[in-house]
């Protein structure tokens, strides 16, 4: 059997990944299977046989246990079962990335927060990034942003005249909007915070702190439609590269 089958006949029935992730923990015989799992005992039967087809199970005096191959085969589709749960859980940020580049790794999402906007609550997500903003301790903060929003203002002036460094990094046109629409106030915030122009589009968000980061998913009206908060450490070091690139390909505005 190719990878390709075994992948169609895992899927073929739930019951399968059940009695699996059972074996995992405990040899036993049809019965105790059956009784554990809550798999009728016909339908054990005819798995274990298929297992044993396959070299995944040895039968030693009625009892069933995994090989190794059966063991990996098990650890392999757990966690390819998990995956997908994961990905369902954090579709609605997923779906609204511009490409797969800058979506994180669903197994660094295990303790993440996530708030999606809603016809109710259109602003969950942008209440919640400026409610945990205020609570976040940070030296520096860095941003990649699609748009500048006022609803931002506020929580971001209290961190720089507190004296937290800040740059922005976000598409020409958006600057070119903000600048014209209130040089005044642009000039002001110019000067208290470091911003440069992207070489491209933007069409992902970035807050990240010392030891933190928020991702954010926009719709293509520019509206905020999910927020990632999540602290593990492999996600920050995806983040932080991330910034990193669109920095590199960006230059302070004049």
């Amino acid at each position: 059997m190719n990878a390709s089958e075994a992948a169609a006949f895992l899927a073929g029935s739930p019951e399968r990944h059940r009695l699996l992730a059972h074996l995992r923990e405990q040899s036993g015989s049809p019965r105790d299977m059956a009784d554990a799992t809550d798999v009728s005992r016909r339908s054990v039967q005819r798995n274990l046989s298929e297992f044993a087809d396959r070299g995944w199970v040895k039968k030693r005096d009625g009892v069933y246990e995994l090989t190794t191959s059966g063991e990996l085969v098990a650890r392999t589709h757990r966690k390819y079962i998990e995956t997908l749960d994961t990905i369902s859980t954090y579709d609605p940020f997923y779906r609204h990335l511009p490409d797969a580049d800058h979506a994180p790794n669903p197994a660094w999402l295990a303790d993440a927060t996530l708030v999606t906007a809603s016809p109710d609550q259109p602003q969950a997500p942008v209440s919640h990034y400026v409610k945990r903003l205020r609570a976040r301790e940070t030296e520096t903060v860095r941003m990649l942003a699609p748009v500048l929003s006022r609803l931002y203002h506020d929580a971001h002036a209290e961190l720089v005249l507190s004296g937290v460094e800040t740059e922005l990094v976000m598409p020409p046109e958006r600057i070119e909007t903000a600048r014209s629409s209130n040089p005044l106030e642009f000039r002001l915030v110019s000067r208290a915070i470091d911003i440069y122009e992207h070489d491209g589009p933007v069409d992902f968000g970035l807050t990240l702190g010392d030891n933190w980061a928020f991702a954010g998913a926009y719709d293509t009206e520019g509206q905020l439609r999910a927020l990632l908060e999540c602290d593990d450490p492999k996600f920050l070091d995806w983040a932080k590269t991330l910034y990193q690139q669109y920095r590199n390909r960006s230059s302070p505005i004049r």
